[in-house]
């Protein structure tokens, strides 16, 4: 599904050098994990094209989660994406500060759902989003929410 594809984070990012991958995610019931793409560490989907993924990116320039959030969210809102609410306080499973941006855009003529987590833990940017259309995203919030709950640095 062209979904995948839209993911905004592969060009809001695009600037930075991946990483050795250190994380784990447990794929939610529903989801099958997808191999071999460059392009993220981690990448899953659901029958309906919910797609949830994880890039890992070095700090380069070393900065706060402060800094990467902002750069994540003014770069998604550029390429014209909509917050919805504002930006949460969110903690991986083993404790690590992140935050979580929402947003809704429109895709091809359809409503859109995407959502982003973003860690930095010492010489790594974590980046977990998820994303898909509004009608099928939204019955698979709880699996999705499953899967970032999981999440670890």
């Amino acid at each position: 599904m062209t979904t995948l594809r839209r993911l905004p984070l592969l060009l809001a990012l695009s600037l930075l050098a991946p990483a050795c991958a250190s994380f784990h995610v447990n794929t939610p019931s529903g989801f099958a994990e997808l191999e071999d793409d460059s392009r993220y560490d981690y990448r899953a989907t659901n029958a309906d094209g919910v797609v949830i993924a994880v890039r890992v990116m070095r700090n380069e320039p070393e900065a706060s989660l402060e800094f990467w959030g902002r750069v994540v969210d003014e770069r998604l809102r550029r390429q014209g994406y909509t917050p919805q609410g504002n930006p949460e306080p969110v903690r991986s499973a083993n404790g690590v500060a992140g935050v979580m941006f929402r947003y809704g855009a429109t895709v091809g003529g359809r409503a859109h759902r995407y959502q982003v987590a973003v860690f930095v833990r010492g010489k790594k940017v974590y980046v977990m989003e998820a994303g898909g259309d509004t009608e099928v995203f939204d019955p698979a919030a709880p699996a999705v929410a499953r899967a970032f709950g999981s999440f670890r640095t």
